[in-house]
């Protein structure tokens, strides 16, 4: 599910990420409203891994067991929060999605940042990509290392009725802020899970959407057929236990 990997660091290696993520359980958290409407902190993972605002979320960003972020342009570089984990959490490894032709890669923000992190920055792109979101991509990242467990919360969409959604969990924003209509939305995803799934019936990796369920999780009508929760963890993540 990797079109490429690569960095410039003399220490990182594909060899880094298969001790994170290989037979390990692992939780992506994205963005989404879902990541607010369960309680995912309920079930125990060997690594944790997330994207983009993440830094803006308190809950999220004091997690001890973060394993490896994916940053895009869109950022505050300048964060105090961003960099005080990322000095509070040396293991953490970091990771962009370059795509030629974009200035920022070319900018000052981000030579700074990589002449700063380079020993802990790698890049990649994927193979699959839609309106899936980084938090999307960075579940592919992570299947390519075969975990024994995939879980994922906050890579959500949206619903018909947006305006009724509840606030994303990193940014305050509903819905979604691209313009891009929930017919979008629930293709790119119901091709995500789809994707994973194929993909989890070559490597035996358990997938769960801890989001299953909401009418703003567009990849659940595929979840609840092919990777539904089991009772064991719909218990764990239900709020009103």
């Amino acid at each position: 599910m990797l079109k490429f990997l690569e960095t410039k660091s003399s220490t990182l290696s594909e060899n880094t990420f298969s001790e994170k993520f290989t037979g390990k359980k692992v939780l992506v958290i994205g963005a989404g409203p879902s990541v607010n409407s369960v309680s995912w902190e309920n079930v125990e993972y060997d690594s944790i891994v997330t994207t983009t605002h993440f830094y803006l979320n308190d809950k999220v960003r004091n997690l001890k067991n973060i394993s490896h972020i994916t940053l895009s342009e869109i950022i505050d570089f300048k964060d105090e929060r961003l960099h005080n984990f990322l000095m509070s959490n040396p293991s953490c490894t970091i990771a962009f999605e370059p795509v030629d032709g974009r200035p920022f890669y070319s900018s000052e923000t981000f030579r700074s940042f990589e002449e700063q992190y380079r020993e802990r920055l790698i890049y990649y792109n994927t193979t699959i990509g839609k309106k899936e979101g980084a938090a999307g991509r960075l579940t592919y990242f992570v299947m390519s290392f075969n975990p024994s467990e995939l879980h994922y919360v906050g890579i959500d969409g949206k619903s018909k009725d947006s305006n009724k959604d509840p606030m994303g969990a990193f940014r305050k924003v509903q819905g979604d802020t691209d313009g891009y209509s929930h017919d979008e939305f629930k293709d790119s995803h119901m091709s995500m899970a789809d994707s994973l799934y194929k993909c989890s019936l070559l490597n035996g990796t358990k997938i769960y959407n801890l989001g299953e369920g909401f009418d703003f999780n567009c990849s659940s009508d595929y979840s609840k057929i092919h990777f539904p929760l089991t009772d064991e963890i719909k218990s764990k993540i239900n709020k009103e236990n």
